[in-house]
């Protein structure tokens, strides 16, 4: 069975303290922003969004340094 990409990374966005991500739900054809440490703080977020959680982990080190941010980094 093959595993299809729920979800895309748009953009992120460096902000006071904390990065702003921008993700493409292609399940429901929707668009997500959310803060990441709010997302952190939130555990009933992570838990209700679990494949979310799992997908941001594996692009934990691109987004921290800022592949898919707005200025033309390449991801």
């Amino acid at each position: 069975m093959t595993n299809i990409l729920r979800f895309k990374i748009i953009s992120t966005e460096q902000i006071p303290d904390d990065r702003r991500i921008h993700v493409f739900d292609m399940l429901h054809q929707r668009t997500l922003s959310f803060n990441m440490e709010s997302m952190k703080r939130s555990p009933e977020r992570l838990t209700g969004e679990e494949e979310l959680s799992q997908f941001l982990n594996t692009k934990k080190n691109k987004i921290d340094y800022g592949y898919y941010d707005q200025r033309g980094h390449v991801s």
